[in-house]
């Protein structure tokens, strides 16, 4: 083996030097090995037992290993197989001799980047060690620009889902300015809405698509004329076949901008438990959860809110004619919970 210095240039991997794990029971060898590679400012930390290996392995990141294959107790084999479990890419040169070809083929099976068989020329071994820092260099400024690529994608995310609600705010604002009597409206139907679904634990997601429903369920309310939204008194037929159709056309506005399970939702929130609602007669289990959810809480503040048809109801009258309405009107299951969340969340809701 030739014992001179090799003419390694080493490119930075960021970070600092490279870091590489020389695993060999061989002294000399790992001693010519650390030297030559010190030489050239790459910091090189030793092992001469696989056990001693592992368990740097398990302490520190590495940009190069270097095992021999044949070793007493745990063997280069084994050794990356360990590396392999935790590291699919991490670079590895295996050192075997030329009777042991075997070996080398079982160890190209579980993925070494390199090999060199002994006796070898050092600067053979450097010209190796170099190939594979490079490979270390490039995948881990792959994986660096992956993380900084996943951290703008979330950043650009929040800001659209920033200019989503934006734009949400100013529909709504538009609508309100319409109906005087609803001004506030789907603000508290989405209190009412995220009161209960944390009441009750629903995911994060689900309880999010309850959130947006809510605060849009009624844009489409928007189209409808003004003397129809603001009429005091009894609507005729016409005029309430023109307030049904508010579910689609607030679906056939949104639909470029949010999710199909939070258009389902607000497609379905006037539903009824007993199929006698709108605009599917859905009936049951068939109306999606957000919907039935939506559909309490939007019932809830027509009660307990001063209308251009009606007067507000107290508090307590209003739960008694949510109580009243649960199997016809209201999802049986959910009305006890609705009512419990209600109750809970009285003063923070304004009722004193």
């Amino acid at each position: 083996m030739n014992n001179r210095s090799f003419g390694l240039k080493i490119k930075d991997l960021g970070g600092g030097s490279p870091r590489v794990l020389v695993v060999d029971d061989d002294h000399l060898l790992n001693t010519i090995i650390r030297n030559a590679l010190a030489d050239k400012k790459v910091n090189v930390d030793q092992a001469e037992d696989g056990v001693q290996a592992t368990l740097l392995l398990e302490n520190n990141k590495y940009d190069l290993v270097l095992c021999d294959i044949v070793m007493p107790g745990v063997d280069g084999l084994k050794i990356l197989h360990f590396v392999r479990e935790r590291d699919p890419e991490l670079p590895f040169i295996m050192v075997t001799s030329q009777s042991d070809m075997k070996s080398v083929l079982k160890a190209i099976r579980l993925g070494i980047s390199d090999y060199i068989t002994k006796p070898f020329d050092v600067q053979e071994l450097g010209w190796r060690v170099e190939k594979a820092l490079d490979r270390s260099r490039l995948l881990r400024m792959e994986r660096n620009y992956k993380k900084n690529l996943e951290q703008m994608l979330v950043q650009q995310a929040e800001e659209n889902r920033r200019l989503f609600f934006e734009a949400v705010e100013s529909l709504v604002n538009t609508l309100e300015a319409k109906d005087v009597y609803t001004k506030g409206h789907s603000i508290r139907v989405t209190r009412y809405a995220m009161g209960f679904v944390k009441h009750i634990g629903l995911p994060f997601e689900e309880a999010t698509n309850v959130q947006v429903a809510a605060r849009l369920h009624d844009i489409g309310k928007i189209s409808i004329d003004d003397a129809i939204l603001n009429k005091q008194g009894k609507l005729t037929v016409e005029e309430y076949e023109e307030i049904k159709k508010h579910p689609e056309t607030s679906c056939s506005i949104l639909k470029p901008i949010i999710d199909d399970e939070t258009l389902e939702i607000i497609m379905h929130h006037h539903e009824r438990w007993d199929g006698n609602g709108y605009p599917g007669g859905l009936a049951g289990e068939k109306i999606p959860f957000g919907a039935r959810v939506l559909c309490l809480a939007d019932a809830f503040d027509a009660i307990s809110s001063e209308r251009s048809y009606k007067a507000a109801l107290p508090f307590e009258e209003s739960i008694a004619e949510i109580k009243s309405g649960s199997g016809a009107y209201f999802s049986p299951d959910l009305v006890y919970g609705f009512v419990e969340s209600l109750r809970k969340n009285r003063k923070l809701y304004g009722f004193g």
